[in-house]
């Protein structure tokens, strides 16, 4: 939808700021009548534009914060693409990005704050083409990118030997990708998980997560200091409860927390984001392997990759034999329950007995049983359990069936298990 060029003032009175700012920014302030904001209108959950014209997502939170703190009046500029803004910024005409990530291109014009929030870069492909492990694999195919975004810029520099797709959005970057046009998209995971949500891409499925990351930051316009001053004292002052509001806002995932648990709700929030991802792309995995025989070599690879995966997210996954009873675990797992870096192997019985705490284990067999006899769609608890060496814990664990004998028995059940 095309928006006709209009320019919104937030109007606040000029008076005392909520800062300790200098006499030179002080008169900055005054002599400004207006400080220029560049806003990518089709970029949901971040910032985009609502049907009334109304800018909405994190940024709009941010710069209603940096108002009440500076006392100041903003001119939105929301009908342009990003690329036009990014040239309005080099020519001067752009005064903030509120919600941008520093790259070495945009260095030239733009400084930046600190960041204030940090999501993964993640790879999309049709959901038969199995994990991608690496960027380097994308190597000799075409891949849809953002112009000027984020990834095409990274891609560009870092990655030449992959073919480059430049779209306007991300809509059009997921459909090449579910139309066979482009092998993968490159996007940051909010923004993925929001559009496949939003338009439905059925066969489009999330199967790497890079080594890049999102770092979101307020870029400013590098040739005016006291500008850049002001800018950053205000940011500064934001309180973290206040960008703990922002995120649990536009990003926490609804789930029942612990009364008891001691971990900051986002840092909860960032591991079931992983955990969700990766669960949905063992769900894939398994949908492929039963349709056509893996080949082990690359079966080793996917393994070796989701536990990498795992470790970096500091996600334990087990792995329960119901015909040996044998519960066996990843590095990850290992620690949470105490014990040193290597994969442990545990006798069911004796997890039960030793490790779950006695209150809480008629619930976690009650869940098991309602799973295995399908009154519920997944094997799920919330538990305590005691460590090797006593301490006592809270645990979120989450599994499925993955494999089934030939009169459709439960063989194995495959999960994670997260701290909570």
């Amino acid at each position: 939808m095309r928006y006709i060029f209009f320019i919104i003032f937030l109007h606040v009175t000029l008076f005392a700021s909520a800062v300790e700012l200098n006499d030179q920014e002080r008169t900055w302030l005054k002599t400004h009548k207006k400080i220029v904001v560049g806003i990518d209108n089709n970029f949901a959950p971040f910032e985009y534009v609502d049907n009334d014209g109304s800018l909405k997502g994190v940024s709009a939170d941010y710069l209603k914060e940096l108002s009440k703190i500076l006392n100041v009046s903003f001119e939105i500029v929301k009908d342009k693409d990003w690329v036009s803004l990014n040239e309005m910024a080099k020519e001067k005409k752009i005064d903030i990005f509120t919600c941008i990530v520093s790259t070495k291109e945009r260095k030239e014009y733009l400084n930046f704050t600190k960041p204030y929030f940090s999501f993964p870069m993640v790879i999309v492909t049709n959901i038969n083409s199995g994990f991608i492990n690496s960027l380097e694999e994308l190597n000799g195919k075409t891949i849809a990118v953002i112009d000027n975004y984020t990834p095409h810029q990274l891609l560009q520099r870092f990655y030449p030997k992959i073919h480059l797709v430049k779209t306007k959005n991300l809509k059009q970057a997921l459909e090449l990708v579910a139309s066979g046009k482009t092998f993968a998209h490159v996007g940051n995971l909010p923004r993925v998980i929001h559009q496949l949500k939003k338009d439905g891409f059925q066969n489009l499925s999330i199967t790497g997560i890079t080594d890049f990351t999102y770092d979101f930051s307020i870029g400013i316009r590098k040739d005016d200091p006291i500008l850049n001053s002001i800018v950053k004292k205000a940011f500064n002052a934001i309180t973290q409860s206040k960008h703990e509001e922002i995120y649990d806002k536009w990003f926490k995932i609804n789930y029942h927390e612990p009364k008891s648990s001691s971990v900051p709700t986002y840092i909860i929030a960032i591991i079931l984001v992983v955990l969700t991802i990766l669960l949905m792309i063992l769900y894939g995995y398994m949908r492929e392997i039963r349709a056509r025989r893996a080949n082990e070599e690359q079966f080793r690879k996917n393994i070796d990759w989701l536990n990498r995966s795992l470790k970096k997210a500091n996600i334990g996954a087990w792995n329960w034999d119901l015909r040996t009873n044998i519960i066996t675990g990843n590095l990850v797992y290992a620690r949470i329950l105490g014990f040193e870096e290597q994969e442990i192997k545990l006798d069911a019985k004796d997890f039960h007995k030793n490790f779950i705490h006695p209150d809480d284990l008629k619930d976690v067999l009650l869940a098991l049983e309602d799973y295995f006899n399908k009154k519920k769609r997944d094997c799920s608890a919330t538990f305590r359990i005691y460590t090797k060496d006593g301490k006592l814990k809270k645990v979120e664990s989450k599994g499925e069936i993955f494999q089934y004998d030939a009169f459709n028995n439960p063989l194995v059940i495959f999960g994670f298990i997260v701290e909570v």
